[in-house]
């Protein structure tokens, strides 16, 4: 009798333990769990820093220069403070840092700091001096030769590119190429941080100079030199394409757009002019006109006056509009 009530009574309480482990279709169990979200955020991993030279009075005595096209330095041998120099065949003298004198400045360096190719343009503006006695500039070695009066050729070169300062000036650039490896994520002040690594070797440089060349004859007494202003620029590398515009003429109207039914776009855009096609000016933006459907619209007498006077070639216009640069040759 005793073994049937303990069996009874764990009977009944196995079926009171098991009855906790049910689960009836009547009252079903639920849970959830929420996660926040969290955006790390943008981290501009695009660096176009560079290393500027230090402007002062050291680099502008660096571009300053002296014309000779009697060649009197040569036959001295010196300057007029009594300064010794070595002659040089083109009658033209810059002070190099070595305290001697050349026809070409030294050579000035940027350095670059940067993640991504970047432009590096230098432009020369060209002060005429008061009185407008100074010696004239010209384009090239024939211009120089063919000169019968006395003249200059005057060029600027940046990285590996030259071109002739005229009184127009000129503009010459270089590309740097970016260095990605030496530049790292960092955390810094509770923020990620894209930067430079300390170690970091291997950049790109590029430099600016001046050169010059003058014929050789007589110079007035009260003859004079311009001053030559250098300002450069850096800027993020676009490779740019080149394709054919449309153009035609309507009464004394040029329009030019992408082909012969599709504008450019309505802003953003950059028109130049150019004699000949190889070197262009920036037209100022009250030579041109953009209408609504993206047609630029200039005339030939603002395009003379963006050259600076007539052409003695073909006329040409680029409109770049966005990385691709549309050309029309008047012909």
């Amino acid at each position: 009798m005793k073994l049937r009530r303990l069996m009874a009574g764990t009977l009944a309480a196995t079926m009171v333990l098991g009855s906790s482990m049910m689960v009836f279709a009547a009252d079903p169990q639920t849970g959830s769990a929420t996660g926040s979200g969290e955006s790390i955020g943008h981290v501009d991993k695009e660096v176009l820093a560079v290393t500027l030279p230090t402007e002062g009075d050291a680099l502008n005595q660096t571009f300053a220069y002296k014309v000779d096209p009697e060649r009197v330095i040569d036959l001295a041998g010196k300057l007029t403070d009594d300064t010794a120099v070595t002659k040089n065949a083109d009658g033209v003298y810059f002070k190099n840092k070595d305290n001697t004198y050349s026809s070409s400045s030294d050579e000035v360096e940027f350095e670059g700091k940067n993640s991504v190719a970047v432009d590096v343009s230098v432009k020369a503006e060209v002060t005429a001096s008061a009185g407008g006695k100074d010696i004239a500039l010209v384009a090239d070695d024939a211009a120089l030769t063919a000169a019968t009066t006395p003249a200059l050729l005057m060029n600027l070169t940046v990285g590996t590119e030259t071109k002739a300062i005229t009184s127009d000036g000129a503009t010459a650039q270089a590309k740097l190429e970016g260095v990605p490896d030496n530049f790292a994520v960092t955390v810094e002040g509770g923020a990620y941080k894209y930067s430079a690594k300390a170690d970091a070797t291997g950049w790109k440089t590029t430099t600016v100079k001046l050169s010059g060349k003058t014929n050789n004859m007589d110079v007035p007494s009260d003859m004079t030199a311009p001053q030559i202003k250098l300002t450069w620029t850096v800027a993020k590398h676009e490779d740019y394409t080149d394709a054919t515009a449309h153009g035609n003429w309507s009464g004394a109207n040029l329009w030019i757009a992408k082909d012969a039914s599709t504008g450019f776009s309505t802003t953003g855009l950059t028109v130049e002019v150019s004699d000949g096609g190889t070197t262009y000016k920036t037209l100022a933006t009250d030579k041109y006109s953009v209408n609504a459907t993206g047609w630029v619209s200039t005339t030939w007498n603002n395009l003379v006056d963006g050259l600076g006077g007539n052409p003695e070639g073909n006329i040409f216009v680029r409109v770049t509009d966005g990385t691709t640069r549309y050309i029309f040759e008047n012909k």
